[in-house]
């Protein structure tokens, strides 16, 4: 049972996380776009954790070549699908 008194406190750290992944990042590593933290991708490791971002295309792209599942098998990488537009 999650408290809720902690749920704010996630869902800032994870926030926060994610700013520092873009600002890290600053470009797609597939597309060479630059990255907002409004609309990336987010990755997350097999801890639930944001690991990596990427642009909305360049999801598209990896998705279009099955790469969503290699990561999910290899590295237990998965998508945070609340961040996927489209």
């Amino acid at each position: 049972m999650s408290d809720p008194l902690l749920d704010p406190l996630r869902a800032q750290m994870r926030k926060a996380l994610v700013k520092y992944l873009v600002q890290k990042a600053i470009f797609c590593p597939r597309t060479g776009v630059v990255l907002d933290v409004r609309t990336c991708v987010v990755l997350n490791d097999g801890d639930g954790d944001p690991c990596a971002v990427v642009s909305q295309e360049g999801w598209a792209q990896i998705v279009a070549e099955g790469g969503d599942e290699k990561l999910r098998l290899a590295a237990r990488v998965t998508v945070d699908e609340s961040s996927v537009k489209s």
